[in-house]
C-alpha cells in the first residue's frame, strides 16, 4: 500500500553554480525515521515523493458491534498473515499442542481456571501479547461476529473469509488451520479462532469460531493450537 506526498514550493535557496547560466538548488527533506536527505533539483516548481505506508497490525476495525476487532491475527503483520497459534489460556506459541504438553492438564485432569478469561493477562493471549485494552473475545462477542456477512475470499494468495458488518466495514480472517500436536493442519482450508469462554458443560473445551460452521459457536479441546483475533472496547 503506497501513498503520495506532494511538496510544492515557490522558491529555493541556490546552493551550487553548475555552469555559468545554470543554478542547482538543494532541498532538505526530513524523513519519518529521523534521517535527513538533501535533494538537488534544477528549475522545478513541484516535486512528487512516493513513500511506503506502514500497515499497523493493531488497527481496530469498527464493524458496528459492541467491540472493535483487530485487523490481523496475533503474531501476524498483515490481514492475510496466519499468525501464531495458542492453546486456550496459554499466552505464548509453542511447537507441541498435545494434551500432555498443555499447561492446565495436570494429573490427567483439566484445571478449572474460570469460565471467562478475557482481559486476564495471565491467561489471555491477546492481552499478554499486545497489552491492554486488547483481549480475547467473549462468547457473546463471537456470536456478534457470526451475525455479520461472511464471504469466501482469497487475499494476496491466502484463502479465508471476509467478514463485513452492517456498517460496511470488514476484516479478513485467513484460513490459518489448527494444530492438535506437532503438525499444523488444514492451512488454506479451515480457520479456528478462540473465544475467551469455557464450555460449562465440558470443561476440557472452550468456545471458538471456525470455518466449518461459522453460523454457530463450536467448542474444542483447550489443548489445541488455534488462532487468536483480538478485540477492544
Amino acid at each position: 500500500m503506497k501513498r503520495f506526498l506532494w511538496i510544492c514550493f515557490s522558491f529555493m535557496i541556490p546552493a551550487v553554480l553548475l555552469h555559468a547560466q545554470q543554478v542547482c538548488y538543494v532541498m532538505r527533506v526530513e524523513m519519518t525515521d529521523g534521517s535527513v536527505q538533501r535533494i538537488a533539483v534544477d528549475d522545478v516548481n513541484c516535486i512528487t515523493f512516493e513513500t511506503e505506508e506502514v500497515f499497523d497490525p493493531r488497527q481496530a476495525v469498527d464493524l458496528g458491534l459492541s467491540v472493535k476487532w483487530a485487523a490481523c491475527n496475533i503474531g501476524a503483520d498483515t490481514p492475510e498473515g496466519l499468525g501464531d497459534l495458542f492453546s486456550w489460556a496459554e499466552t505464548a506459541p509453542k511447537t507441541d499442542y498435545s494434551e500432555a504438553n498443555y499447561s492446565y492438564f495436570v494429573n490427567y485432569s483439566y484445571e478449572h481456571i474460570g469460565y471467562n478469561i478475557t482481559g486476564v493477562a495471565k491467561y489471555d493471549a491477546a492481552t499478554a501479547q499486545w497489552g491492554e485494552p486488547w483481549r480475547m473475545p467473549s462468547l457473546h462477542e463471537i456470536n456478534q461476529l457470526m451475525s455479520c456477512t461472511w464471504t469466501p475470499e482469497t487475499l494476496n494468495g491466502v484463502k479465508g473469509y471476509r467478514v463485513t458488518g452492517k456498517n460496511g466495514n470488514s476484516i479478513f480472517l485467513p484460513a490459518a488451520g489448527y494444530q492438535p500436536g506437532e503438525e499444523r493442519l488444514e492451512v488454506g482450508t479451515q480457520g479456528y479462532y478462540w473465544s475467551a469462554s469455557l464450555n460449562p458443560d465440558m470443561r476440557s473445551s472452550a468456545y471458538n469460531i471456525n470455518f466449518r460452521g461459522y453460523d454457530a459457536p463450536w467448542s474444542a479441546s483447550r489443548a489445541y493450537g488455534f488462532s487468536v483475533r483480538a478485540v477492544r472496547d
